[in-house]
């Protein structure tokens, strides 16, 4: 029992309440932010107390054992701890050693710890509870955080370079303020194409100074809806209208991706930092399944749209009336027709059976042809800048025909701004052509043409429209 053998734990349990009988009792006590380094405490008491109040109910008065420092600390296996983070005889070592080099914490609850300073490089925190933690210049480097729960943690000047973050869960008061990080990982193990999600992707580049904490900032301020088989754009457009009368701060600029994860959509939005999540998410689903459910029960189709064309789709349908159009031969055939046109705001075309680009990219150039030259070779106007754009979208290899569509057609959008760019509602098509455009481009690889032209063309487009990028 005294080795800790764990077929003898309700005898060793036994005998420490009996040893504690006469020692020093904590019971009951907030000892938050206390220090116990090097202290002696065998047959202390740190369990909860029962006691009665004023109408003499019973409740049980809790332990207080926040951000306590254990350092160097001597007997506490010996100490009644109750049900606390010191019940574990790794999370006891951790503190008393602050050494976790290369150990595992699966699933250990850490929650309030004072870890400040601790040594857990390489060490494997997955699905561990860490909300409301200290760690405070914590080395960390090339350690598992996947799946932790991270709420209120404070990370100030740890050190993160190499760690995995994958689905770590985090919020407005988690404090990365002055995190030491190069790069981080999104994924345990390798994917398909076997790599773990590096971040930054280039093998070569680092983070610089507060790029960590900038863009996870930002990553706490999204919200994730998951749509389930696909996206009704009837519900969606009616939802996502309700949902920004419910939440002015919200707009259809919030939408910040819509990926496919498998038949299912992922909807992601941006929200400010004191935004109800919670809400947002249900005042969105519950009206769009609500929606759904009443369009199914009058046997409308319901549209799964490929990737490529959800952002722009579901940006057009939230502010644009919606013309769905069957065409078909004249006589018994027509039933069986399967061609299909889908019509959104700003004429944007999508046919299942063909896609004319050529003509596409005529409009799109007749559109750009309007524009003045810039005198000066050396400084593209936006007309050539458009130009290279177009180019760029036509040999990316990288791009399905209905991107290049959905691409150019925004591109057209972007010359006839150019032509007038001062009215207000010309600003908002601007806007939502180039958000369209960054949202395609998250759904290439790096190396696209489309991506370099985009990171390269983006900036100064926006700039010579006066258009947010």
């Amino acid at each position: 029992s005294l080795k800790g053998d764990e077929k003898f734990a309700l005898v060793r349990s036994a005998g420490i309440a009996l040893a504690a009988v006469g020692g020093t009792s904590f019971r009951g006590a907030d000892l938050t932010n206390a220090n116990f380094t090097s202290a002696m405490l065998k047959s202390t008491n740190f369990t909860n107390i029962w006691q009665k109040d004023d109408q003499g109910k019973r409740y049980e008065r809790i332990t207080v054992l926040e951000k306590v420092c254990w350092h160097g600390a001597k007997k506490l296996d010996k100490a009644r701890v109750g049900d606390s983070i010191l019940a574990h005889a790794n999370v006891r070592d951790l503190l008393i050693t602050r050494n976790g080099y290369n150990k595992h914490y699966i699933d250990a609850n850490l929650r309030g710890a004072n870890l400040e300073g601790v040594n857990l490089n390489q060490a494997n925190l997955k699905w561990a509870d860490l909300s409301g933690a200290t760690l405070h210049r914590a080395e960390l480097k090339d350690a598992n955080l996947r799946e932790v729960l991270a709420i209120g943690t404070d990370f100030t000047a740890a050190h993160l370079t190499g760690a995995c973050l994958e689905a770590w869960n985090i919020d407005h008061t988690t404090k990365l303020d002055g995190v030491d990080c190069q790069y981080v990982f999104l994924l345990e193990h390798p994917n398909q194409f076997g790599n773990r999600e590096r971040r930054p992707h280039d093998p070569d580049a680092v983070f610089q100074a507060g790029d960590f904490e900038q863009l996870y900032k930002k990553m706490m301020n999204l919200v994730q809806i998951l749509l389930r088989d696909g996206i009704n754009r009837e519900a969606f457009a009616e939802a996502f209208q309700k949902l920004m009368q419910e939440h002015p701060d919200l707009s259809f600029d919030s939408i910040q991706a819509i990926e496919k994860k498998g038949n299912d959509v992922l909807l992601t939005l941006a929200v400010p930092e004191t935004a109800d999540k919670a809400k947002i998410s249900q005042d969105f689903l519950q009206p769009y399944e609500d929606r759904v459910r009443q369009l199914e029960a009058t046997v409308t189709e319901l549209q799964t749209l490929r990737s490529t064309d959800l952002k722009d789709i579901a940006l057009a349908l939230a502010t644009q009336p919606i013309h769905v159009t069957n065409q078909a031969a004249a006589g018994d055939n027509a039933v069986n027709d399967q061609s299909r046109n889908i019509n959104v705001g700003r004429d944007l075309t999508l046919q299942d059976s063909v896609l004319n680009i050529g003509d596409i990219n005529g409009a799109v150039t007749n559109a750009i042809n309007q524009l003045p030259s810039t005198p000066n070779p050396t400084q593209p106007g936006i007309k050539e800048l458009l130009i290279e754009l177009q180019a760029a979208i036509g040999v990316d290899a990288d791009l399905p025909e209905k991107g290049k569509a959905s691409a150019l057609e925004n591109v057209k959008v972007l010359a006839e701004v150019a032509q007038d760019p001062e009215p207000p509602e010309k600003k908002g098509l601007g806007s939502q052509a180039v958000t369209f455009l960054k949202g395609a481009v998250s759904f290439l690889p790096d190396t696209a043409k489309l991506a370099e032209a985009c990171t390269k063309l983006l900036p100064l487009i926006t700039k010579a429209l006066g258009l947010p990028f």
